[in-house]
């Protein structure tokens, strides 16, 4: 099942939600944002669509409704500046952690891509968010700007800083990535049961990659015999998945080593996975290798898979 409140990267499939969501704030706050009611209105379903591809936004589902949406983007003007646009909680959903959660979710892109702080500018027709920002951690930077569809609607530009979205691996429980299985490896279908029979064994292990209180990584490992040595105490890497967002900054290798470090410290010599061809050159390039004849399709998800597998370095025989 889903968590009751969840905060996750928008997908070229929520254009729909997006253009829902997005109007509504406008309506609501048609003085906190640069565009209006009438021009986003006007945009067509394909405009909509377009807008879902390359915006890199965020949603907040409330018991599987869309009550929030958050952007992070860079400036047009400031290429070297990341900023978070476009935010907003529904009556319904403000008062609990939808808004922290939203503004959390796009902190972490932020400093996942490079960036010491996280930036806005605030409407000084919207003091409720003014005092939101200032609760979570933004300070006003003395910068103003007007609106450029409106003079006298004036901006006030703040900055968090985002020394606490250091990325960080951890063990975990196996519920705390059930959300990100179900999204990055089975398409956010509901109807998929993501929890494994093994993940409550006293020997299966459950790793989350951090940034701040966000997990963007998740791995688990479990005992299964090897179909490479036939070692009974290998261990099994499954449901390695990374946030769409912060794909392709290294995250998941970071999380990958810290799997085998800490496998290491355990004992165990082997490690072996089913792994997506696509995502072999992730595997190849730190070590893996590729059990000859091995692909199959998955029953799970119908994609082309390989079996591969590595030793694991006991600890104090590295290098």
């Amino acid at each position: 099942m889903n968590p009751p409140l969840r905060v996750r990267p928008g997908r070229p499939s929520d254009a729909l939600a997006l253009r829902q969501i997005r109007l509504e704030s406008l309506a609501d706050s048609p003085d906190a944002y640069g565009e209006t009611y009438e021009h986003c209105a006007s945009w067509s379903e394909d405009a909509w669509a377009k807008k879902a591809s390359e915006w890199n936004f965020y949603l907040a589902e409330l018991d599987g409704r869309i009550v929030g949406l958050a952007r992070g983007e860079r400036h047009d003007e400031r290429p070297d500046a990341r900023y978070l646009f476009a935010m907003y909680v529904a009556p319904s959903a403000r008062g609990g952690e939808a808004a922290t959660r939203l503004v959390d979710a796009v902190c972490a892109w932020a400093a996942a891509d490079g960036a010491d702080a996280l930036h806005l500018y605030v409407s000084s027709a919207a003091a409720r968010a003014r005092a939101f920002y200032l609760k979570v951690g933004f300070r006003e930077s003395g910068a103003r700007v007007a609106m450029d569809r409106d003079e006298g609607l004036v901006c006030d530009e703040m900055r968090r800083d985002l020394r606490e979205f250091s990325f960080r691996t951890e063990r975990v429980e196996p519920s705390a990535l059930h959300d990100l299985r179900r999204r990055v490896l089975r398409e956010n279908d509901p109807r998929v049961n993501v929890e494994n029979a093994q993940d409550r064994l006293a020997s299966s292990l459950h790793y989350g990659g951090y940034l701040g209180r966000r997990v963007v990584v998740s791995a688990s490992a479990f005992v299964a015999t090897s179909p490479v040595t036939g070692r009974h105490d290998a261990y099994q890497l499954r449901y390695m998945a990374t946030d769409f967002d912060v794909q392709g900054r290294g995250l998941g290798g970071v999380v990958l080593s810290y799997v085998l470090d800490d496998l290491a410290g355990r004992g165990v010599a082997e490690i072996w996975a089913n792994a997506r061809v696509t995502a072999l050159n992730f595997y190849t390039s730190s070590g893996w290798d590729v059990v000859p004849d091995s692909l199959f399709v998955s029953a799970e998800t119908g994609t082309d898979h390989v079996v591969i597998h590595r030793a694991v370095v006991p600890v104090g025989l590295e290098g």
